[in-house]
């Protein structure tokens, strides 16, 4: 095996922005190399050339659209032909549909269960079966607080949350004792573009209330805390700790309706 092969690597999904580019950093600070994937090639290049100049790291990065059900096998055939075997797996990429599912788009509901089901499930099968079982093995799965409730409004999207967390939780004990283990990150809302391109800047939890709106990079870094430390699941922020468990406590018909409230334009 090359000298590369041996480097630690970590693979990040939807690095270009948000709470990923903010796992790309975070990673790029403890010396750990990077394979960065998202569909702009573009802001690929540039956050490479960001990283490598203030981490002096190797970033490679692969355009891909993760929606696509090739594009997993595509990453780790790339990784392979590259002599790179990973070490860390960072299931990041996500977005957002909203609307009443009666009226909602269809074929972008459809990409976003292939994305955050089956591009999740790919490549965690696909992470685990090309590891070196002599070094330990992580697995960041980002989910949400969304995942813990149903969400009127976003329907389809809490519920893609809600398998990542349960898919993660089962994984977590699968692998209990093991060279590898997951993590499952599940924020709260997030300072980035993605209410804008959901078309949901009007909605109350995008306005900081009830709910704060977290830096990426801290959500992030605090993921990663939790990664290190053997975790299986981490809600960053003491107001979403407290919103989880009301969450897990209160009916569920209560739960969706205050869901629906905050989901609800201003």
């Amino acid at each position: 095996m090359s000298a590369l092969g041996r480097s630690r690597f970590a693979l990040v999904t939807g690095a270009t922005s948000g709470i990923g580019n903010g796992f790309a950093h975070v990673l790029a600070r403890e010396g750990i190399n990077l394979v960065i994937t998202a569909r702009n090639q573009t802001r690929l290049e540039e956050v490479r050339n960001e990283l490598e100049d203030k981490h002096s790291i190797i970033v490679k990065i692969i355009p891909r659209d993760l929606a696509n059900p090739e594009a997993p096998a595509e990453i780790f055939e790339f990784l392979k032909q590259e002599g790179i075997i990973l070490d860390v797996l960072v299931n990041n990429a996500g977005f957002n549909v909203y609307g009443k599912f009666e009226e909602s788009d269809l074929e972008e509901e459809i990409k976003m269960i292939r994305l955050h089901v089956v591009a999740v499930t790919q490549l965690t099968k696909l992470f685990l079966r090309q590891r070196s079982r002599q070094v330990e093995n992580m697995i960041l799965n980002v989910s949400s607080i969304a995942g813990l409730v149903p969400g009127p409004m976003v329907s389809v999207h809490f519920a893609t949350r809600a398998y990542i967390l349960s898919f993660s939780r089962a994984l977590a004990d699968e692998l209990r004792g093991s060279d590898a283990h997951v993590t499952c990150l599940c924020p709260g809302p997030i300072k980035s573009a993605f209410f804008g391109r959901a078309g949901m800047s009007d909605v109350r939890l995008a306005s900081g209330k009830p709910i704060k709106l977290m830096d990426a990079e801290t959500v992030a870094a605090i993921g990663y805390d939790a990664l290190k430390k053997r975790k299986v699941v981490v809600v960053p922020g003491y107001r979403n700790k407290i919103i989880a468990f009301m969450a897990t406590v209160a009916p569920r018909a209560i739960a969706t309706r205050l869901t629906r409230w905050v989901m609800e334009r201003i």
